[in-house]
């Protein structure tokens, strides 16, 4: 199995001159896939997908009367990260992974009612998210067990359906509220959270929203670290808990916008909490090459301060969206 992906991503690697280099991606792909007999964490996964994931349902009209219901979990990523979602589909055992190499983006995929009442919604329930997409899953396990029983056939199980589509991800369009001008939507609940974070979730949560960055101030030529993870503002509970479970950083709102930020800036904290955290909980994706090059640049940092600065700055020239 292992020799058959790596010859695919040979292909990929060839045909879409992806960001990483040909090595970095075979040397990553052979670190987590075979080296370490790489098996998921339950809570990584979890964590991934509060970041990642997505519980869909998409209804269209077949005729005037006739209405379809489709729907599917799934992680849609930039096909440089396309590995994580074969250690995913490994993981379930269920689903299957595609990529359009035009767009550079790949999808894990899981469509079948019965692969989503079997495995993916007893592993949601097992393993609860954490984020706003906790009632996302809520309202989406309801309509895939409604189209189980094959309910969603009838039309007072399709205003069933569409009531908890219409609380889903985005909400109702505007063709569909047009033709069940009646339907109410179904209430969101919220996600039950407990004081203390799992480790394996940080890690997971952070592959997805978090990020490592390094910056040098033009003036002073002071380099200096921060780790920050993003979300929306609706899950302000949930990112002041990062705080709690590092025991350090800050939550700031960003002005005029509904984001807000985990932020830690503070070098010692990153060089005694951030780092050890992140070598002892892997990330598992394209990201640990990004904290690779963080903990290779800190080190420096923490030894030789800034007459380290040039190479601090080649290795600042290759992470995150400059990776090549």
């Amino acid at each position: 199995m292992y020799l058959i992906l790596a010859g695919n991503i040979e292909i990929w690697i060839k045909s879409l001159d992806l960001l990483l280099s040909r090595n970095q991606l075979k040397n990553y792909y052979t670190d987590t896939c075979i080296k370490k007999n790489n098996s998921l964490d339950p809570y990584w996964i979890t964590g991934f997908t509060d970041a990642e994931g997505c519980f869909s349902v998409i209804i269209s009209q077949r005729s005037k009367l006739n209405w379809r219901v489709k729907v599917s979990f799934e992680i849609n990523l930039h096909i440089k990260d396309i590995a994580v979602l074969y250690l995913i589909k490994q993981f379930f055992g269920v689903g299957s992974v595609n990529s359009r190499e035009k767009r550079f983006n790949c999808v894990y995929r899981v469509t079948k009612i019965a692969d989503l009442i079997n495995v993916i919604i007893p592993h949601f329930i097992k393993y609860p998210l954490l984020t706003q997409k906790y009632s996302d899953f809520f309202l989406w396990s309801k309509v895939v067990r409604l189209m189980e029983l094959k309910q969603h056939l009838t039309p007072s199980g399709l205003d069933t359906v569409i009531s908890y589509y219409a609380s889903i991800n985005k909400g109702i369009t505007h063709k569909i509220f047009t033709a069940f001008p009646n339907i109410k939507a179904a209430v969101r609940i919220n996600p039950i959270l407990y004081p203390i974070l799992n480790p394996y979730w940080i890690s997971g949560f952070t592959a997805g929203d978090g990020g490592f960055s390094i910056g040098i101030r033009p003036i002073t030529g002071q380099i200096y670290f921060w780790f920050h993870i993003a979300q929306h503002s609706r899950d302000m509970l949930l990112m002041n808990l990062f705080i709690d479970f590092f025991n350090c950083g800050k939550v700031h709102i960003r002005r005029n916008t509904n984001r807000c930020d985990f932020l830690i800036q503070d070098f010692n904290k990153i060089y005694d909490i951030i780092i050890p955290h992140f070598d002892k909980h892997s990330l598992n994706n394209i990201k640990q090459l990004d904290f690779a090059d963080f903990k290779t640049a800190a080190n420096l940092f923490k030894s030789n301060g800034k007459k380290s600065t040039d190479i601090i700055k080649q290795i600042m020239s290759n992470m995150n969206s400059k990776r090549k």
